[in-house]
């Protein structure tokens, strides 16, 4: 059981860092079988075809020059294409400076509660694991447990709800900078999927429960 959950965080997090470029070879594969497929259908193209028409090719004589010509070409376009899909899977945090004060706010928001959310959730599976040898040693570290990941989510909730005069000198980010390994691993696990409310009025809710 615990192969397999290790086996599906390594996917999730393969596919989460690198799913533009899965993304990009899905699409050429995909338009490369559909394009075999149709010469298949109109001029019968199969695999012999191709074969025999790649021995041909190969046993042409071929222009120096025009080879050169076509090989500088496909170069630029694998360059472009590199450019391109390089950009396109920049890490999430090299674009935070773009974010307004809300969406940072939010962000915040979403990651002190999922990461409360996960705490618990690991505390209850750890009792759940030795129900059969529970005893009251177990409820009291269970307890203390809770209580010590309340208050780290009341300390960085405080700062959402009453900033201190201190901390609104802060620069935005310093205050409410969000820890990426954390990040990665509440997404890894699978918590960024679960629908929650990241609004004042909930984060206050909590705040003020006893």
């Amino acid at each position: 059981m615990n192969l397999l959950r290790s086996l599906r965080a390594a996917l999730n997090e393969f596919f989460y860092h690198n799913y533009p470029f899965i993304s990009l070879c899905s699409c050429l594969v995909a338009l490369l079988t559909a394009y075999l497929h149709y010469e298949w259908k109109v001029h019968n193209y199969d695999l012999v075809s191709w074969k025999q028409l790649g021995e041909a090719c190969c046993s042409t004589d071929v222009d120096v020059f025009q080879l050169i010509v076509l090989l500088t070409i496909l170069l630029i376009n694998i360059i472009f294409v590199g450019l391109i899909v390089a950009a396109y899977m920049r890490p999430l945090g090299q674009r935070d400076t773009e974010l307004t004060l809300l969406e940072i706010k939010d962000r915040f928001a979403r990651f002190i509660l999922l990461r409360l959310i996960a705490r618990l959730d690991r505390i209850q599976s750890k009792l759940a694991a030795k129900r059969k040898t529970l005893s009251l040693q177990h409820f009291t570290r269970a307890h203390h447990s809770m209580v010590k990941a309340v208050a780290v989510f009341r300390k960085d909730a405080r700062k959402l709800l009453l900033p201190n005069e201190s901390e609104i000198m802060q620069p935005i980010e310093d205050i409410y900078g969000v820890a990426d390994d954390e990040e990665r691993a509440l997404r890894r696990d699978g918590y960024y999927k679960l629908p929650i409310d990241t609004t004042d009025a909930t984060v206050k809710s909590l705040f003020s429960a006893q």
